[in-house]
């Protein structure tokens, strides 16, 4: 543990004074004032060293914020309030909560173990907003609103992808309130180890006479999502057989309308198949209608769940059968992760500004210096800002299988301190399109050793898949320096780090659950 500051406010004013800008900020101040709700997550990253606050504000002692309570809706219905500092035992424990919503209640009552529960909190798992957490499922499927002390935030202006929220800095969960609903069920898959969902499904139907439906996915790797096209199935019909448009592809075993990543735990594949099974359990607990009972294993689908070449199916009295033919083995997944962008420029011009140690200083974030020590070989000092840290990264990289403008290969190892270290490959494309621009290939693959590894590659590969697409962007502004680009939501490219900067440290100082447990 670091020294660190503690106060324990008795009031909202209070605490909310504390995390104030400072009239004199120290730059090199790690971690700034953190809230302190639960501390399942926090306290643990601090153990760890990877937290390193200046202060914790405690909000166990302000008023108010662990009420349970109806108050009036927006719409004259009554809606339920759960203030920020309530903890998931005392949401499932709530006769309020039970009468309104029994699926939240439910919801609450089986998140992790009986510590959490008893300590975690509403509001910090939403501030959290892990990408296995059962809340923001639950919250985004009911259409809930978090409210704060500047604002009321809609749930799906709310979660914005893996770590990241539309919270600003010192901002604060006061509650959230639950809009009336005539259904609300909540299922999850746990990964048996953590209790997070390795897959859930929250599935919401309002109470208003059109009986809107809401689907939200936990688990996925991207972060709480809503499922579209399934919502769009029940608004139509609103029972287990509507989904069968979704069932899983056979060839990819990819629900529609799902993207997944995958890990040690499962594979993408596995995750979809797995919404699709809990949705069509949550249509049916809502709607009262039982699913059918699993038809009985014929010869053939006995012998489909025995892929091992030869195996013999078996007659419906147990005898065996002719072999059933040899199933093929399915291709074996490609490591890493990849994506494409378009660039504006030609193939030439693009190979010629990555290759520049300039262009590739101004485009990196963060980045201190970088030395073109050979003709293929560089040398970078990259500081980030990753949550409470501030980490200087010293990483060496090594250029091969050079075919200008066509293709390159990346090697690089670096180091990052306490945290561990990494290194892997980049495989880089360039492919001229019609229109005069590139399609610029990346495909990665990375180890990764040190507290970087308890991260988990899909919490990695979520991580740079969002990441990537702002360097580029930013690269694409380097390329063409008098378009005046800008970013969405209108911050200018100048600004366009800080955003990053938010994103590196949300990515790192919220991950820290997959190593508390």
């Amino acid at each position: 543990m670091n020294r660190f500051e503690f106060f324990r406010p008795a009031t909202l004013d209070s605490a909310l004074a504390l995390t104030a800008p400072s009239p004199q900020p120290q730059p090199d101040e790690e971690g700034g004032v953190v809230w302190l709700a639960g501390g399942q997550s926090l306290l643990a990253a601090m153990k760890l060293g990877m937290a390193t606050p200046s202060a914790l504000v405690d909000l166990q002692d302000v008023p108010g914020l662990r009420d349970i309570r109806l108050e009036p809706g927006a719409d004259g219905q009554t809606a339920l309030w759960i203030g920020a500092m309530a903890t998931h035992a005392s949401v499932a424990a709530s006769d309020v909560v039970r009468r309104f919503s029994p699926g939240l209640a439910a919801l609450a009552g089986n998140i992790a173990d009986a510590q959490v529960r008893n300590m975690g909190t509403l509001g910090g798992a939403l501030a959290h907003n892990d990408p296995a957490a059962c809340w923001p499922a639950g919250v985004l499927a009911a259409g809930a609103s978090i409210v704060t002390q500047r604002r009321t935030i809609a749930a799906d202006a709310y979660f914005q992808g893996l770590y990241s929220t539309a919270l600003t800095a010192g901002e604060l969960i006061l509650g959230v309130r639950f809009p009336p609903s005539s259904g609300l069920h909540y299922i999850k898959f746990e990964q048996p180890a953590s209790r997070f969902a390795l897959t859930g499904v929250a599935v919401a139907r309002s109470a208003q006479p059109d009986h809107a439906v809401r689907v939200a996915v936990t688990g996925l790797g991207f972060g709480v999502v809503r499922w579209d096209q399934a919502e769009q199935a029940l608004m139509a019909n609103f029972d287990f057989t509507a989904l069968d448009a979704l069932t899983p592809l056979h060839a990819s075993n990819v629900s529609v309308g799902l993207e997944a990543l995958g890990d040690m735990h499962a594979t993408a594949a596995y995750r979809c198949h797995l919404a699709h099974v809990l949705l069509r359990r949550c249509v049916a607990e809502i709607s009262g209608r039982p699913l059918p009972p699993r038809a009985p294993l014929t010869p053939l689908t006995r012998a489909a769940a025995q892929p091992q070449a030869g195996a013999q199916a078996l007659t419906e009295r147990g005898q065996p059968s002719e072999p059933a033919p040899p199933v093929p083995a399915a291709p074996a997944a490609r490591e890493g992760f990849g994506g494409c962008q378009h660039l504006a420029a030609p193939a030439a011009q693009v190979w010629q500004a990555i290759l520049d140690p300039a262009h590739l200083q101004t485009s990196i974030p963060g980045c201190e210096s970088l030395v073109q020590r050979s003709a293929q070989a560089y040398e970078a000092t990259v500081k980030v800002g990753l949550g409470p840290l501030s980490v200087r990264f010293k990483s060496e990289v090594t250029l091969s299988d050079l075919r200008p403008p066509e293709s390159l290969t990346l090697g690089f190892v670096g180091q990052a301190g306490a945290l561990g270290s990494g290194q892997g490959t980049a495989q880089v494309r360039f492919e001229p399109t019609a229109d005069g621009g590139t399609d610029l290939h990346w495909w990665v693959q990375v180890q990764l050793s040190g507290r970087l590894a308890q991260f988990g590659n899909r919490l990695v590969e979520a991580s740079a898949r969002k990441l990537s697409a702002e360097f580029f962007q930013r690269f694409s502004a380097v390329l063409h320096p008098g378009d005046g680009q800008t970013l969405p939501g209108g911050q200018q490219l100048a600004g366009s780090w800080r955003a990053m900067g938010a994103r590196l440290k949300s990515f790192v100082q919220r991950l820290l659950s997959f190593t508390r447990k």
